[in-house]
């Protein structure tokens, strides 16, 4: 490995790194070496080492490259795999900074060179009008260096997704379910077929659910689809055993970088002792003023809770003694634009404090902060952890915890997951293996198109660890399922999922195939919430259907940390104007647990 890891990069890029960050990271060190070498690459780091900037910082530097080589194509390269679409606008902005610094670096060289030639990417200056490697003539100080990032979501508006089609980005920012239905359609497959890596982000929040086992199969169908093993790079802050987390990651040997890196933390336990009256809340009142003044002392706060109904109580108690705004609320059911309202907000430091869910758990900016608060025992070592990484975001700053316990048997809990992450354990991974009910889904959408054979399918699963023991008679009895075999046994009639040929054991699809593979793919299920919205139609979020049940007009309740009044309620939205929070009630969320 060489000894100073920036002569890995271009002139123009070592010279922004140093410029701008400086010392790369042990774990940059690390990781930059083994993902030139081509290999697979599990990442593994405190929040806030430079994770993603190892990961990217080699695909950029070669893209750029290749675009003063002027071999640059208008095709994808490069796929980053993000568990929310919150985190998907956040990366891109965190890597229009590298791509904007080694931009100007590179055209400031060329204008150094303007006078005498043209500066190339290696910061080599040729006479004016030479020929190019890519057989170009360059004028003096002339180059086209322009690296399109795009992101594919659930948010994503159709004109985007017609426009990708077009013109694909070199890098895409995408999502497992987005993933899933780019392979499915032959439009998504033609831009998907050229890529050369993939990135998996936050892989410890994939890998023991059965929505990492829909993306593995996912990212062996991209293999398949491209005819070749695409580079896989796994990123995690908290993931154990390693060796377990490379074996899954990709079924080539996986270069495994976790170098020892001293983070330090600190995290204390602090009670409160509600006093006795005719207060209606004592424990939340008590936990509210205690969270309030720890804000006195803080310029930007996050306190996280388990659940949505708590983060909204939690900011209600504290807005009453800081004002209305004071505290703000971040969890999945409201709004996109809400939450990306109070994250700006957060980072620019115009908001005190944060109530949030597990949502603001994973590697969205936050900005400088000075403290995260835990209200109750999180439900993990490895979640305390995350959260624990959202303060002191960054090499050589201390993060630090405060954990109140609502009761005395949580304050245990508290003691025993706070003493684990002091010591820098998580629990041990367990992926879930033969997930028949996500193969189904997988069957179906790879019966669009061309079709397959049973062989076809046992190639595509020894590239997925979830699938590895699954064997040609599982996958044939998926397929007799689908074809609707079980039905018809029953005399029950049923329109086949897929046409499966036994005699020639092929597998097509139809219009139906096409429209389940799209309507009924992923794994995140569907909880039948009502859209809360302004009267002007202005979606505020998304609440329980047994909470809209109980409700009716007139009714007031708190989302967002602000005050609403029901004024009306059809099949699935609830319509409401603002009114102030005192009186208004808490929702609450069933499926959320």
């Amino acid at each position: 490995m060489p000894t100073d890891t920036l002569t890995l990069f271009s002139q123009p890029t070592a010279q922004w790194f140093k410029d701008t960050l400086g010392r790369p990271t042990k774990v940059q060190e690390d990781t930059w070496p083994a993902i030139a070498s081509g290999h697979p690459v599990l990442v593994s780091a405190p929040t806030g080492t430079g994770k993603t900037l190892s990961a990217f910082l080699v695909f950029i530097d070669r893209l750029y490259a290749m675009a003063e080589e002027g071999t640059l194509k208008e095709e994808l390269y490069l796929i980053y795999v993000s568990p929310l679409k919150s985190l998907a606008g956040d990366i891109r902005e965190n890597l229009n900074r590298p791509l904007e610094g080694i931009r100007q670096e590179m055209e400031r060289r060329v204008g150094a060179a303007r006078q005498t030639g043209y500066a190339d990417l290696a910061g080599n200056v040729h006479p004016a009008g030479k020929i190019h490697p890519a057989g170009d003539v360059h004028p003096a100080g002339t180059t086209s260096l322009d690296i399109q990032v795009g992101i594919r979501t659930g948010d994503t508006p159709q004109k985007d997704r017609q426009r990708m089609v077009k013109h694909p980005p070199h890098i895409l920012i995408i999502t497992p379910e987005s993933l899933y239905l780019m392979l499915t359609s032959m439009t998504g497959q033609k831009v998907l077929r050229t890529a050369r890596a993939v990135i998996i982000d936050e892989l410890h929040a994939l890998i023991d659910t059965k929505r990492g086992a829909h993306l593995m199969l996912s990212i062996a169908r991209l293999d398949r689809l491209c005819g070749r093993p695409l580079q896989r790079i796994g990123l995690s802050a908290t993931i154990e055993p390693l060796e377990l987390a490379a074996a899954y990651l990709s079924p080539e040997p996986a270069v495994i970088c976790a170098p020892a890196m001293e983070k330090q933390i600190r995290i204390e336990i602090l009670g409160t002792t509600p006093s006795q009256g005719r207060r209606k809340d004592p424990v939340w009142e008590e936990l509210g003023q205690a969270v309030y003044r720890q804000c006195l002392f803080c310029r930007s706060v996050i306190a996280f809770s388990e659940g949505r109904r708590y983060a909204e109580k939690l900011a209600y108690y504290v807005n009453l003694l800081g004002g209305d705004g004071f505290a703000r609320v971040h969890h999945g059911s409201l709004s996109k634009e809400q939450r990306a309202e109070v994250e700006q907000d957060l980072r620019d430091g115009r908001l005190r404090l944060l109530c949030a869910t597990s949502s603001m758990e994973l590697g969205i900016d936050v900005g400088e902060l000075d403290l995260v608060i835990q209200v109750g025992c999180p439900r993990t070592v490895s979640s305390t952890m995350q959260r624990l990484g959202r303060a002191g975001h960054g090499p050589g700053r201390v993060s630090v915890m405060y954990m109140y316990p609502r009761t005395a048997s949580e304050s245990v809990y508290c003691g025993m997951t706070a003493q684990v992450a002091r010591q820098g354990g998580v629990e041990h991974t367990k992926p879930p293996r033969m997930c028949l009910d996500v193969l189904a889904q997988h069957l179906v959408s790879m019966a669009n198109g061309e079709g397959y054979c049973v062989e076809d399918v046992m190639a595509v699963l020894e590239r997925s660890y979830p699938f590895r023991d699954v064997t040609g008679e599982d996958i044939k009895a998926v397929l007799s399922m689908l074809a609707g075999d079980y039905e018809h046994r029953r005399d029950i009639p049923v329109r086949p999922r897929v046409l499966y040929d036994r005699i020639h054991g092929r597998v097509e699809g139809d219009a139906y195939s096409r429209m389940l593979a799209t309507a009924a793919g992923g794994t995140i299920p569907d909880k039948g919430l009502y859209t809360a919205k302004t009267e002007d139609g202005v979606k505020l979020g998304e609440l329980d259907e047994e909470f809209v049940y109980e409700s009716q007009l007139g009714d007031k309740f708190m989302l967002g940390s602000f005050g609403w009044k029901i004024t009306g309620i059809d099949k699935d939205t609830v319509y409401v104007s603002q009114v102030p929070a005192e009186g208004a009630r808490l929702p609450f969320w069933k499926g959320e647990i």
